[in-house]
């Protein structure tokens, strides 16, 4: 109890600083230990290791005798996008020449994303295994519900009633993982063979799925203020219907992109005007603060004739090898269990039994709390190892939560060319190109910091921070950065 209130008062004051309440200029004092004990109402010895942990993640910083202030941070606004609606025919490039690289056991792949493998969880499993296997065997083999067993899908309602969301089992769906959840949304949306709509950059995941139908794809730019996109959404349905958009609302593959409860709602209303479904892929588990982000879906409420289909697995949180997800079905589920009926195999009997012991016994808020604190940790050395090498020479994001950095070269570099200079020396990026389906932003690149921390991951983040900046600098020196 006394690790989760420190927690909850450093999350407390990185959202005060985030929203304004406490100013984040250089110098602002902080409540003494004291004073902010008395306010909590906890112990002296509880405030001071939530300060330790603010200083260490550089939000705050000690004078002596004279307390805690706030640490100077830089404004970054996120990158401009562009306003150009591309509607493109969904095609294999480049992202088969990136593949390669995850599967070869030399070259540390900073360029995918598995973030439960910061947490090694073998010994859980297993255990959870035998359990189940041991206790009912013939269980197993009977069980075959289309939706999944009632026991999980009503501790996974519980486990997202813990971030104030309300859902009941008739709204879950068990599936096979995220992908076999995005081809049953597409198909229960009747998206298949028709014009599809995603926020640009794409996540890759929801680009691997629909190169897959060669769809016709409606890339929509972020832009920073979600009105302004949402102004370019109705721009670009005007031009060419859609029925279906894809969206990634919290910590975007691959931009970080965090959308408030605000920009959620205003995305239903849009979408209930324009008779449009939404499909979400929600990674909120990975937010790096106490409670974690809403889903659209949980935002809709029972008058609301908004169609949402959310996606949401277990390969982020637990193990890469555990194929097991949910769809959360509003206004959708009748056409979501059809769509499994006819076109997915049903999930593992011990998975699901596995997976509902997991969260039904409270160890798998022990597992999430470990996964956050490991990777806000990896972001942090990341950070820390990445910054003084390369300075201000290229704008570098600063996620909430997910897995990934997001970079932008200067004096419109080429990330494929920089790619290249990287896999020479056993590294790889993820090129910016990869995330629209006609090679826009080639001047960005994303990187992971969200696996395993050892000094084969040090030493290539300090590696990778050289290859950039002799790439900045041989440009800057004449030697050039553009692809041909």
């Amino acid at each position: 109890m006394a690790q989760f209130k420190y927690r909850k008062i450093v999350d407390e004051v990185i959202r005060a600083i985030e929203l304004g309440v406490i100013s984040a200029q250089e110098g602002d004092k902080l409540h003494s230990v004291r004073e902010c004990a008395k306010m909590k109402e906890v112990g002296v010895s509880t405030v001071i290791q939530a300060y330790h942990e603010l200083e260490r993640l550089g939000w705050i910083y000690a004078k002596p005798k004279r307390g805690y202030f706030v640490s100077a941070r830089k404004s970054l606004s996120q990158p401009d996008y562009g306003r150009k609606v591309n509607r493109v025919h969904a095609g294999q490039d480049l992202a088969s020449a990136v593949q390669y690289s995850f599967n070869d056991p030399d070259i540390l792949p900073l360029s995918c994303t598995a973030p439960s493998t910061v947490i090694d969880n073998e010994l859980v499993l297993n255990r959870l295994h035998r359990q189940v296997l041991k206790h009912r065997p013939y269980k197993l083999m009977m069980q075959d519900p289309i939706e999944g067993i009632a026991e999980l899908r009503e501790e996974i309602c519980r486990h997202l009633m813990r971030s104030g969301q309300v859902f009941a089992r008739q709204q879950v769906l068990v599936t096979n993982g995220r992908q076999e959840g995005l081809l049953l949304a597409l198909t229960a949306a009747k998206a298949i063979g028709k014009s599809v709509a995603v926020e640009s950059p794409v996540s890759f995941y929801f680009q691997a799925i629909l190169k897959q139908f060669n769809a016709d794809v409606i890339e929509v730019p972020m832009q920073g203020k979600y009105g302004d996109e949402l102004e370019l959404l109705s721009l670009a349905y005007q031009s060419q219907p859609f029925d279906t958009y894809l969206v990634n609302p919290s910590f975007a593959d691959p931009t970080g992109r965090l959308l408030s409860n605000e920009d959620k709602l205003a995305l239903i209303d849009w979408a209930v005007a324009h008779h449009v479904t939404l499909i979400e892929y929600d990674r909120s588990e990975l937010y790096f603060g106490g409670i974690r982000p809403v889903t659209i879906a949980s935002l809709v409420n029972e008058s609301n004739s908004c169609k949402v289909i959310s996606i949401g697995d277990f390969y982020d949180t637990i193990s890469s090898s555990i194929s097991l997800g949910y769809l959360l079905c509003i206004n959708t589920f009748d056409a979501c269990q059809f769509a499994k009926q006819t076109v997915a195999e049903e999930p593992s009997m011990a998975l699901q039994h596995m997976l509902s012991n997991l969260l039904g016994s409270g160890e798998y808020q022990k597992l999430l709390f470990k996964l956050r604190e490991q990777i806000r940790f990896n972001y942090q050395k990341s950070k820390n190892l990445l910054t003084p090498v390369l300075g201000e020479s290229l704008y570098m994001s600063q996620p909430e939560g997910g897995p990934c950095l997001w970079f932008k070269l200067p004096l419109g570099l080429s990330s494929e060319t920089l790619w290249a200079k990287v896999i020479e020396s056993k590294l790889s990026i993820a090129p910016g190109a990869m995330f629209s389906f006609n090679h826009s932003y080639d001047d960005y690149f994303r990187i992971t910091y969200a696996l395993p921390w050892d000094e084969k991951m040090e030493s290539g983040m300090l590696r990778l921070a050289e290859i950039i900046m002799d790439f900045i600098g041989d440009v800057n020196s004449g030697g050039g950065g553009r692809t041909v």
